[in-house]
């Protein structure tokens, strides 16, 4: 059976992987020297800030430090993932950061704001791909009953804003449905 933490997990993944889907979609818009959405851009930065860099990396830090203390040949990839959680903020800040630009109506050369998108997205895409590659099947397998029950009373429940209902994020979570 599949721990609830690592089942959460994968669920916030989907959820993720759905958000830079719709990034791609602007992106490539603006790209095209079309419009993009840039309030849709500012509300999935504003969401990414809000829960995943807050409450969804600290998790799976907690599940890959216990994996790291059990099992220390993972010790190089957990490092390598609490690593890229620690820049996470600053790496979604930055293209947070170019796209209220926009909205305020900076110039910039569109190659420069592709290039960021990408490489946001692609950190992302890649950064995920490692952990539900090795690390979070390895955890599954390798962390017992009782590291899963101490695992989840330490990292306690927070509601995802896109399912708990929050009206900030209605839009965001009715095109996430729409992308099912």
């Amino acid at each position: 059976m599949t721990p609830a933490i690592i089942t959460a997990i994968n669920d916030e993944h989907r959820t993720i992987a759905k958000l830079l889907h719709l990034i791609d979609r602007q992106v490539t818009l603006f790209n095209e020297s079309e419009t993009p959405d840039l309030d849709l851009l500012h509300l999935i930065m504003d969401y990414t800030q809000a829960y995943p860099d807050l409450y969804h990396h600290p998790k799976e830090n907690a599940v890959f430090r216990k994996l790291r203390e059990r099992e220390p040949a993972f010790a190089d990839a957990v490092d390598a993932l609490l690593e890229d959680h620690a820049r996470m903020p600053q790496v979604s800040a930055k293209f947070a950061t170019l796209v209220e630009q926009l909205i305020e109506d900076a110039t910039m050369p569109r190659d420069v704001f592709v290039k960021a998108a990408m490489d946001y997205v692609d950190f992302q895409r890649s950064h995920m791909m490692r952990e539900v590659g090795d690390v979070l099947p390895a955890a599954a397998r390798i962390l017992t009953a009782e590291d899963w029950a101490e695992l989840e009373s330490s990292v306690g429940r927070q509601e995802d804003p896109l399912t708990g209902g929050k009206a900030h994020y209605q839009k965001l979570g009715e095109l996430l449905l729409s992308e099912a």
